[in-house]
């Protein structure tokens, strides 16, 4: 069903005029349109004037670590929705965050200054400069992280912040990612590549090429699958094969963020444009199982907890939407122009 969809993609000037002209009308009627969805259970709004753009969930899930784009880092108590600390800020926008262990979160910003903070004593214990940096990533044993730039990606040791392995991709880099086992990693290029490497970076292989960016990918548990956000959809790799399932979602726009639940069950996706959208997908039916609250602005990242019993989302508006998967759905009304 799917393998039709990839003839007619956002590439396709017929497909684009009809998507222009649908969400011009839903521009047009946005402020009377109704939506019901889940108001999160801790709502941190505007905590990061200009945009809180990653967020990051402490190995055991009770801290939340966001940054902004002004580089400030917060940490946040999870249960309560409670500032804990504020971390000396970056100089630039924060482009990843990744705990060590509960106590040390690494942080990049956009200069590409790698930082390891003690977020007991709120000190930068050692800090490492690569360069401009786009993505990261920490692997599962959280032993090291994958940064990628502008055409490299660096394996780096997040005790010691030293260079593991480097290798060359040939262009600008959207996302990167690694899988549970730490054996495989992959990325994807603006210029429309998904590539799946060794640990070693040093041997690539290109899979099916989707019709728009692939934004923020993420192996399944068993590293047989591959999923990332694109324009209007979700592509879903079968990594060994290397083939492309397109999938459809509901989203109006660019899905700027997906996650993968630990339980393996679910899956969240974020819009960035238009309707800034959050959802609970199941994997398998891809099927909306919660419909979560938009953010004001642009969505920027949505994430699980290690444990899966929490969720929580960025957006351009400052805000942080954090939400306890546990409490019942219980969905309420939204009109088009109502503010957080």
């Amino acid at each position: 069903m799917f393998r039709d969809e990839v003839k007619t993609g956002s590439s396709d000037p017929v497909f684009l005029c009809l998507r222009f002209i649908s969400l011009a009308l839903l521009f047009l009627v946005s402020g009377c349109s109704v939506t019901k969805s889940q108001p999160p259970t801790h709502l941190l709004s505007g905590v990061h004037p200009g945009g809180a753009q990653r967020i990051a969930f402490s190995p055991s899930g009770r801290l939340l670590a966001s940054g902004g784009l002004h580089g400030e880092v917060i940490i946040w108590s999870v249960g309560s929705g409670m500032e804990q600390r504020r971390l000396p800020a970056h100089r630039s926008r924060v482009q990843g965050l990744a705990w060590q262990d509960e106590l040390h979160l690494l942080s990049v910003d956009r200069t590409g200054e790698l930082r390891r903070y003690h977020v007991g004593t709120s000190d930068v214990v050692s800090r490492f400069f690569p360069g401009p940096v786009r993505a990261m990533k920490i692997s599962t044993d959280r032993r090291y992280v994958l940064l990628g730039q502008a055409n490299r990606v660096l394996r780096v040791n997040t005790g010691s912040l030293g260079v593991e392995a480097q290798g060359e991709i040939g262009g600008r880099i959207i996302s990167v990612a690694v899988d549970a086992g730490g054996g495989q990693v992959a990325v994807s290029t603006a210029d429309g590549r998904v590539l799946v490497g060794d640990r070693d970076l040093s041997h690539w292989r290109e899979l099916e090429r989707p019709s728009s960016d692939a934004n923020d990918l993420h192996f399944s548990a068993d590293g047989s699958r591959l999923l990332a956000g694109g324009w209007f959809r979700l592509w879903v790799w079968d990594v060994t094969s290397g083939v492309l399932e397109p999938r459809p979602t509901a989203h109006l726009g660019q899905v700027i963020s997906v996650d993968i639940n630990p339980d393996k069950q679910t899956w969240l996706t974020l819009g960035r444009q238009t309707d800034s959208s959050l959802y609970l997908i199941d994997a398998q039916s891809n099927r909306i199982l919660r419909r979560l609250q938009a953010h004001n602005l642009c969505g920027w990242q949505a994430r699980f907890s290690p444990d899966g019993r929490y969720a929580a989302s960025a957006g351009e508006e400052g805000s942080i939407h954090l939400y306890d998967m546990k409490a019942p759905y219980r969905p309420v009304t939204v009109w088009g122009e109502e503010s957080e």
